[in-house]
């Protein structure tokens, strides 16, 4: 005679009423609150005691529920991990699903609803603030946490549900394969990647370009965001591109498609107000990242100040109240020949695209579509294989970078730099080449002054004016590429500027002769004269 199957015993939610019916007797004991005997009723709450005491013991019902502390405000979140905003109008019809509030009358209790402005007074008590737990960010994939402390820290995927050590909610809508090989892995990324125009930036193997490993920075990046405490800096991921349709954008959506699914996008506002409320508004909302997509310009001040700080100071919505908010914004950016400045390269991580043919003439083997790309078994795939490389890296005893760390991204250059060099890949932070398709005004203006000095005699160095220079690079046609922003009238002093920052350096002329770039002021205006190394 055999058994019938029986279906194993759910287990218990430990978010929901039930559990909170069932946590109440120490809580009761604590507060001398009255609890039901059998743990099937709602906790009852007198309302004919103090505000804190009253705020206490309601913080101290809900501490298991899914409410929490949400940077500078309340939240609920949840099974499908949507995060809603707890107001005091909200509160007071929510909150009876975990307890009821009473008054003492003369033969039992009387259960009364409160009104929002009570409402209001607890959700902004200490006492009922300090109960509730702290929720970081959700996630609706399992992403890599830290665990343990000292010898035995190590990492491992988030737990479903609420994490209390890491302050991660994790919905896991995608479950994907935990212990793919890492060749198999290796197939996934390379088969997704390796048509891109990668700038070959002197390397004719594509997963040794700098720029192919950068992507893969970015990806790994975007996948261990939780390892990094909040207010890490993080260096801005810029996608560049030397023309439209060389696929910067879907490298963008391929980096974040795997944790986020199909990422929000927006252009970069034009003024440096309207861009400050868009980075505030990132800021208070705790977003995982903020995407700028086909800029004509990446420099701004509000964005050096974002991606380099610890902490952001904005103003809060509806209030003159100004806050500190640790930033956990990872800011991206897509753009096609943008200018690159060696100060914006030091707050970056750049992903160079040159295609050197007609971009809308190309063919692929394979065509990726929105459609394939934000599947949930193509997400699965990239998932498995990210959390391979972080497998690799971690059981190779997670070394971390020590060659080309960002200055002010050193905790995160060196983690995810770490992780893609264990993968035997270039190191992602490695220099751009001046030949690659990077800073291109750059590489204009030193091909416009190499010219000029490699059509002089060894024996007579040239002297050469900015109006030569300008001259020149008017005639070559790349005058408005290195200076595209020049107002009418003001070529000579843009030019200036950009001459002022080479004075003193050692360049290369047409004739591959090593030269030093000087500067002299003149009543007549600035010259700089040229000696031969």
């Amino acid at each position: 005679m055999t058994t019938p199957a029986t279906s194993p015993t759910p287990p218990p939610d430990d978010s929901g009423p039930d559990a909170i019916r069932r946590a109440f007797v120490p809580v009761a004991a604590a507060t001398d609150t009255p609890a039901p005997g059998d743990g099937s009723r709602l906790a009852m709450v007198n309302l004919s005691q103090p505000i804190s005491a009253l705020a206490r013991t309601v913080g101290m019902i809900l501490h298991a529920a899914p409410v929490f502390r949400f940077g500078e405000s309340l939240a609920t979140v949840d099974e499908s991990g949507k995060i809603a905003g707890m107001t005091a109008e909200r509160f007071t019809s929510w909150v009876e699903s975990f307890l009821a509030f009473t008054r003492p009358a003369k033969d039992a209790p009387a259960v009364e609803s409160i009104g929002k402005d009570l409402a209001a007074k607890i959700m902004a008590a200490d006492q009922f603030r300090d109960q509730l737990r702290e929720l970081k960010a959700v996630s609706e994939v399992r992403l890599p946490v830290w665990t343990g402390e000292g010898e035995a820290r190590r990492v491992e995927l988030a737990p479903e549900g609420f994490d209390p050590g890491t302050g991660l909610f994790t919905v896991n809508r995608i479950p994907y394969q935990e212990d793919m090989a890492a060749d198999v892995a290796w197939g996934i990324l390379w088969d997704g990647l390796k048509e891109f125009p990668f700038d070959p930036e002197g390397e004719t193997t594509v997963h040794k370009r700098r720029s192919f490993s950068a992507q893969v920075a970015a990806m790994v990046g975007v996948f261990c965001h939780a390892l990094f405490p909040e207010g890490t800096p993080r260096p801005m991921i810029v996608f560049n591109a030397n023309q439209s349709g060389s696929g910067k954008s879907l490298l963008m959506r391929v980096a974040l498609a795997p944790a986020h699914g199909p990422p929000a996008e927006s252009g970069k506002p034009e003024t440096e107000a309207e861009f400050e409320k868009v980075l505030d508004s990132a800021a208070i909302a705790r977003k995982p990242f903020l995407v700028l997509d086909d800029c004509k310009s990446i420099h701004s001040q509000s964005a050096n100040r974002f991606v380099t700080s610890p902490v952001h100071e904005c103003r809060l919505m509806h209030s003159q109240r100004l806050a500190m908010v640790p930033k956990v914004t990872q800011v991206i950016a897509t753009g096609n020949r943008l200018v690159i400045s060696p100060d914006l390269e030091r707050r970056a991580l750049v992903i160079d695209l040159f295609e050197p043919g007609e971009a809308a003439a190309r063919s692929f083997q394979r065509e990726i579509t929105p459609g394939w790309l934000f599947a949930p078994a193509t997400r699965a795939r990239f998932l498995a294989a990210l959390w391979s490389l972080v497998r690799r890296w971690r059981d190779a005893g997670m070394p971390l970078m020590k060659e080309y760390r960002r200055g002010s991204f050193e905790d995160w250059s060196a983690l995810v730099g770490g992780i893609v060099i264990a993968c035997s890949l270039a190191n992602p932070f490695a220099p751009r080449k001046a030949e690659s398709g990077g800073d291109e005004a750059g590489r204009a203006l030193l091909l416009v002054i190499g010219l000029l000095v490699g059509e002089s005699a060894l024996e007579l160095p040239p002297t050469l004016t900015t109006g030569e220079i300008l001259d020149r690079a008017e005639a070559d046609g790349v005058l408005d590429l290195i200076i595209p922003f020049a107002k009418p009238g003001g070529e000579k002093k843009a030019l200036g500027w950009k001459l002022k920052a080479l004075r003193g350096r050692h360049l290369l002329d047409s004739q591959r002769r090593l030269f030093e770039f000087g500067r002299r002021e003149l009543a007549a205006g600035a010259t700089y004269p040229i000696r031969f190394l």
